[in-house]
C-alpha cells in the first residue's frame, strides 16, 4: 500500500483547506470547513458498507468529522489516527472574513490522514480492529474536540487501544524526519512507533523530543486513560515559524507534501 500514498493529493487538499478564509471553530466558515470535509469523506467512502461518517456536535458550531472502518475480527478494538480542522490567527478571532488558511497547523495534517484513509478504501482493505479517523474542531482553544470526544469514549468503556495525533507534517525544520513527541504520550505506543519506521521507512531518521505542555490532540486521549502518541514535522522550536498567522500558507514549505508524505507513510504502517 505503501507506494500508491500521493504527494499530489496531500498538497491538493492542503490547499482546498487553506483556501477557506479561515476555519475557526466559532464561525460560520469553520462549521463550514466541517461539513464540507464530511462530504469529501463520505465521497471518499462511496460504496463502502463497512465505513460510516459521522460528525461530533460541540458546544460551539465546528463539528468533529469521524469516519470509522468497521474491524472485521475485533470491531469493539478501535484504532484513532487524528488531526485537527480548525485554525486560528487574531483576524479569525474577531471576523469571520479574517485570515487564518493554517496550511501546516493543521490543514497538513488532516491532508495526511485523508491519503491515509484514501489508500485504505480504494484498495479495499478491510481491517481487524475499527479504525477511526478524526478531524478535530476547536483545537486550537484548547483541545476542545478531543477532549470531549476522549472523555465521552471513556465514559462509554470504548476501547481505543491506540491513538496517533497528525499535528503539523508539513515543515521540515531539522535535519530529521520525525520528531516522536515523548511528554503527554505513551512510552511504549512511542516505541512500536519508532519501530515501525525502522521496519517500513528504514531511510527515515526519528528523534525524541518534548512539547512541555498538552501541545496537541494526543493529550486529550492520554488524560483519559489510553495510549498516543504524536509524530511532529520538526524538533521542537524548529518547526514552522508562521503558524497562527496569515503567512501559513504552502508556499512556506514550497508548495510541496514531500515532508507530508513520510507521516502518512508512518500513518499507513500504524494502521
Amino acid at each position: 500500500l505503501l507506494p500508491q500514498l500521493q504527494e499530489s493529493e496531500i498538497t491538493a487538499t492542503i490547499g482546498k483547506l487553506a483556501s477557506y478564509a479561515n476555519r475557526y471553530y466559532k464561525n460560520n466558515v469553520g462549521a463550514r470547513a466541517s461539513n464540507e470535509l464530511a462530504d469529501s469523506w463520505r465521497a471518499l467512502a462511496a460504496g463502502r458498507s463497512d465505513v460510516t461518517v459521522s460528525q461530533f456536535a460541540h458546544s460551539f458550531v465546528q463539528k468533529s468529522v469521524i469516519l470509522e472502518i468497521r474491524g472485521t475480527v475485533a470491531p469493539n478494538e478501535i484504532v484513532v489516527i487524528g488531526g485537527h480542522l480548525d485554525s486560528i490567527t487574531p483576524q479569525a478571532m474577531f471576523s469571520p472574513t479574517g485570515k487564518a488558511p493554517g496550511a501546516d497547523d493543521d490543514a497538513s495534517g488532516i491532508a495526511t490522514l485523508q491519503e491515509v484513509m484514501r489508500v485504505l478504501l480504494q484498495t479495499g482493505y478491510q481491517p481487524e480492529r475499527t479504525i477511526q479517523f478524526i478531524g478535530y474542531a476547536g483545537e486550537e482553544a484548547g483541545l476542545l474536540g478531543s477532549k470531549a470526544i476522549a472523555k465521552a469514549y471513556a465514559t462509554q468503556g470504548r476501547n481505543v487501544v491506540g491513538a496517533l495525533q497528525l499535528d503539523m507534517t508539513a515543515y521540515q525544520g531539522s535535519s530529521s524526519d520525525i520528531t516522536l513527541i515523548s511528554d503527554y504520550t505513551s512510552t511504549a505506543q512511542d516505541d512500536f512507533v519508532a519501530a515501525l519506521a525502522a521496519g517500513y521507512l528504514p531511510e527515515l531518521s526519528v528523534v525524541r523530543d518534548v512539547c512541555g505542555y498538552a501541545c496537541s490532540d494526543h493529550a486529550s486521549w492520554t488524560a483519559n486513560g489510553y495510549r498516543a502518541s504524536f509524530p511532529f514535522e520538526a524538533a521542537f522550536g524548529e518547526d514552522n515559524p508562521h503558524i497562527h498567522t496569515t503567512k501559513d500558507k504552502l508556499v512556506k514549505f514550497d508548495n510541496s507534501a514531500a515532508h507530508a508524505i513520510k507521516f502518512a507513510r508512518l500513518a499507513l504502517a500504524y494502521a
